[in-house]
């Protein structure tokens, strides 16, 4: 077991520890592996969470903005929060839970004179996940022309002709609110469509009647029978419902067409975009299901008070996404592992290679090759899971995995390289020690 101890820990910093692989079996190549894998996940899951109140404290213009709506100095421009079961609540000062409050500065120069700093967009809405989006629904050639008809004109149009035109949606930034004239039209659709749709609402119907589900629930459901029989999918536009919710117009109107320095503050979860004053480029979300209920900001709080919570809240709310970041990377290192695999199987062909170029059989046949290698992989695995926490502090997060990838394979590559050099030397020591012998006799 020391032996092993000894060849497995000390294989990367030994030649004669990293030869002990040509004994032992693939097992060890195997552990190695997983070992980096690991090593990799968890520099990658730190690297994503550790720098995050590093990174917030140090963009003042973030800060300001997180404060000016969360801890206004304007107490009548002061928004009050509170958590319940993983669903912020959001109010004005003064005023009760309920009714919408909508703030957006992208829009409104009211609003971004209030609750912007340098160059910083809020949106807050807290308005339910669930709110339905307005839509205008359209065609538009794709011939390159882009020419634009209506979903009408559109269904006016020949089977054949309707081939050059691909659907769209665009929202209107406004919440569908359905009333019961709506509602009745939607019904009167869906009903002419044949007995088992009509079943539908006759069910919809009845379980109404009976208390089962509310007026606004049943509204919802018939639009939807509306929507999705009326309408192509919109999985373009919407990946958990099958009818347009207002939240997805925001990410459609702004984040999707790159918006950046912003701030999102939804009722479920919360998305923001910063820069710190060394130019780190964050972008962040996080939910709230795991945080504790009671109050976030209170109406009597003193400005230093409300900026301590708005701060706290911020901080929460990315930590709270941990779970969902670790879930994330399992993805991820499932995803890189063929490519670190294809980086190892590389390394040990590049040394095989440069062995039989320069006449080293001892270290023979590919697979034994394989197994020295394989013995570099787990340290060069923890560098690199070490140099990714470092310069999460310093660079932007789509630069922690592709960097961290590449000082592994560069370590794997230059190792094996040290390892064929010093092996050359010892085959060419042999080969002048056993020439002398020769000579000798």
């Amino acid at each position: 077991m020391k032996k092993w101890l000894k060849f497995f820990c000390l294989g990367f910093f030994s030649h004669k520890a990293s030869k002990e692989g040509m004994k032992r079996g693939y097992t060890n190549v195997f552990l190695g592996f997983i070992l980096a894998l690991a090593f990799l996940f968890g520099g990658f899951v730190g690297a994503e969470m550790l720098p995050f109140g590093v990174h917030y404290g140090n963009s003042p213009d973030f800060q300001a903005t997180v404060r000016a709506v969360l801890a206004n100095a304007d107490l009548d421009k002061r928004i009050v929060a509170d958590m319940e079961d993983g669903t912020l609540k959001l109010k004005w000062r003064g005023e009760e839970y309920g009714a919408a409050l909508l703030i957006n500065t992208f829009e409104s120069d009211a609003d971004k004179q209030a609750y912007s700093s340098n160059g910083y967009n809020v949106v807050v809405d807290s308005r339910p996940a669930t709110a339905l989006a307005e839509v205008e629904a359209y065609c538009v050639s794709n011939d390159g022309r882009n020419t634009e008809i209506s979903y009408e004109e559109y269904l006016a149009l020949s089977e054949v002709a309707r081939l050059n035109f691909d659907f769209e949606i665009r929202y209107t930034g406004d919440e569908l609110v359905l009333t019961d004239e709506m509602t009745e039209g939607y019904r009167r659709y869906v009903d002419t469509l044949g007995d088992a749709n009509k079943a539908r609402t006759e069910k919809l119907a009845k379980e109404l009647g009976d208390g089962t589900i509310t007026k606004n629930a049943y509204n919802t459901e018939i639009y939807k029978l509306y929507f999705t029989n009326y309408y192509p999918e919109i999985t373009k536009y919407e990946s958990t419902s099958e009818v347009p919710l207002l939240r997805n117009y925001y990410y459609h109107q702004y984040i999707s067409s790159d918006a950046d320095r912003y701030l999102f503050i939804f009722d479920d979860y919360i998305a923001g975009s910063f820069e710190t004053k060394g130019g780190v480029e964050v972008r962040f979300y996080g939910f709230y299901t795991d945080l504790e209920n009671g109050e976030v900001v209170t109406e009597n709080d003193t400005d230093d008070e409300a900026i301590a919570s708005a701060d706290a809240f911020i901080k929460n709310a990315f930590s709270a996404n941990r779970f969902l970041n670790v879930y994330a990377h399992i993805l991820n290192i499932f995803s890189l592992a063929p490519f670190i695999a294809l980086m190892l199987m590389v390394a040990t062909l590049l040394a095989y290679s440069l062995l039989k170029l320069n006449g080293v059989d001892g270290i023979s046949p590919l697979g034994t090759v394989l197994k020295v290698v394989g013995s570099f992989v787990w340290f060069s695995g923890a560098v690199s899971a070490l140099f990714a926490l470092i310069i999460s502090f310093f660079v932007r997060g789509n630069m922690i995995t592709a960097l961290p990838l590449v000082l592994f394979f560069v370590m794997l590559i230059a190792r094996s390289v040290v390892f064929v050099v010093k092996e050359n030397r010892l085959h060419k020591e042999q080969a002048e020690q056993q020439a002398q012998r020769e000579t000798e006799v």
